[in-house]
């Protein structure tokens, strides 16, 4: 059965390397048959979480009104959700985190996406200095109790473009061709 995938997509570089993760990512899925909207929110205007907990008290909506408004409808109806993003000082960029910090009102009104994915791409040549936000994305996902779909992770590549030619994007549509 098919799926409606979310992928959001985090760098505010556009046609950059993650977003080139994303597009093969995004062939894969679709070429399964998979329903695929993506976003970016490396562009987006969201506001962080204000912890005012408005979202309690009137049925998970949030009293910010920004860009983060045209998402809520996204979460709710995905089935699968992907981030696609650079990694920025050993964690996910503050754009991603964001957009992430504005979920919090799915702690409200559960969003119930059963099914999460990483597809992240950095320049350290050491691959070990994404731990940090590898570990952050598999806490979040047991915490909202998703279930790991995979994470394709490709370090030394900067420059824009430098991903070319590199095994993680057939990783990227193979992650992406998986989901049915």
């Amino acid at each position: 059965m098919a799926k409606n995938i979310l992928v959001v997509h985090a760098s505010p570089r556009k046609g950059g390397n993650s977003s080139m993760l994303a597009d093969e990512f995004v062939k894969g899925a679709e070429a399964a048959g998979n329903s695929v909207t993506r976003i970016d929110v490396g562009h987006a205007k969201i506001g962080g979480c204000m912890a005012c907990e408005y979202c309690f008290s009137h049925d998970g909506a949030c009293v910010q009104q920004d860009e983060m408004q045209q998402f809520y409808p996204l979460l709710r109806e995905a089935d699968v959700l992907v981030f696609a993003t650079p990694m920025y000082y050993y964690n996910f960029p503050a754009q991603l985190r964001a957009f992430q910090d504005r979920m919090f009102c799915g702690i409200a009104k559960p969003f119930n996406i059963p099914q999460i994915g990483l597809l992240l791409c950095f320049e350290d040549k050491d691959a070990s200095t994404c731990e940090p936000l590898v570990n952050s994305y598999k806490v979040c996902a047991s915490y909202c109790k998703q279930e790991s779909i995979g994470e394709v992770i490709v370090n030394s590549v900067y420059e824009k473009g430098a991903i070319a030619g590199n095994p993680g994007l057939q990783q990227a549509y193979d992650l992406g061709a998986s989901i049915s």
